[in-house]
């Protein structure tokens, strides 16, 4: 009976410290600083225009969620430059590949652009470079692991 009563105690804190989490915004706000993505990808260069969002994955709707670490992923649209793009193109294994790329980022991609994705190489973080020959726009993601 006691280690019932202790059972049924840790369960309502639990509960009560994750109804206190912050709700999730809606949605997600476009950053331009480019200091956030570069940290991500320190490898590709200077990053000289940055728009990109940030979300927490893997919350399903009405989930009642626990305090802890989540797992985020960074999606941007940058602006690099051409030997930053060739360098990619030379240095990894790119194959064709569409990004999936959340809806307030979509209008800056250019339309019709035949992207590569590039497998970077993990750091605490699995990343994927999409790029397309002879452009300096690319498309960089990165996902907590």
């Amino acid at each position: 009976m006691r280690t019932m009563g202790k059972t049924l105690g840790i369960t309502a804190a639990i509960v009560l410290i994750a109804a206190c989490a912050p709700a999730p915004p809606k949605e997600m706000a476009v950053r331009t600083d480019p200091a956030p993505v570069a940290e991500d990808f320190p490898d590709l260069g200077e990053i000289v225009e940055a728009s990109w969002v940030e979300e927490r994955m893997g919350t399903s709707e009405g989930r009642i969620e626990a305090p802890g670490p989540s797992d985020l992923r960074l999606s941007a649209v940058v602006k690099l430059r051409r030997e930053a793009v060739a360098r990619i193109l030379d240095d990894h294994k790119c194959h064709a590949g569409v990004p999936v790329v959340p809806k307030q980022l979509k209008m800056l991609l250019p339309p019709g652009a035949a992207w590569l994705s590039c497998e970077l190489p993990t750091t605490t973080k699995s990343r994927t470079a999409f790029v397309a020959d002879g452009s300096e726009q690319a498309f960089l993601t990165s996902t907590t692991m």
